[in-house]
């Protein structure tokens, strides 16, 4: 777990500082509506930051609980952008179950690590370029960018569950090795 968690927050004299904003994230992202206390870049850089440090369970977890917090107009049009964004890789009609939705991104994250951070950032996987070509600076909508508020839903509510497990324990790699067994 301590090898996560300095991957996750970093290493050094600024671990304490790095840990509070954490806390200060997740805590904004749990209390009141979803959708506000944090803003596109923050829920990006939270993303992009857990995605390289989670194993996919984790990722699945949080996924499913963020999905969770939507309502159920909001999952619906994600459902839907995922399948429409996706480039074909969803066939049929894609469910705005959270469970199945959580699995849909874990499926997308594994074939590309940028999959769901691409889908909103808008320029085909490359991360997220805030500046020109509809990348993260349309997220909330401002570009006619394809996620809107979704983006910042999805990316930051994904990053405070998974981070939050990560700090809790529950990315404890003996407890992931004993699942396995």
């Amino acid at each position: 777990m301590d090898s996560l968690l300095k991957g996750l927050l970093g290493g050094g004299n600024d671990h304490d500082d790095r840990r509070n904003q954490a806390n200060d994230f997740i805590s904004r992202y749990e209390q009141g509506p979803i959708d506000q206390g944090y803003d596109e870049q923050e829920a990006y850089n939270h993303f992009q930051q857990v995605s390289q440090h989670a194993d996919p369970e984790t990722m699945q977890r949080a996924a499913q609980q963020a999905f969770s917090r939507m309502d159920p107009d909001q999952r619906a049009q994600l459902a839907q952008l995922i399948q429409q964004q996706g480039g074909g890789q969803f066939s049929g009609s894609m469910s705005s179950d959270p469970r199945d939705m959580a699995g849909m991104v874990s499926q997308m994250q594994r074939q590309n690590p940028n999959g769901l951070a691409s889908l909103f950032s808008g320029n085909g996987g490359s991360g997220g370029s805030s500046n020109g070509g509809g990348g993260l600076g349309g997220l909330l909508g401002g570009g006619g960018f394809p996620g809107g508020t979704l983006g910042k839903v999805a990316l930051g509510g994904i990053a405070a569950y998974a981070m939050k497990e990560m700090m809790d324990g529950g990315g404890d790699d003996d407890k992931h090795r004993k699942r396995s067994i």
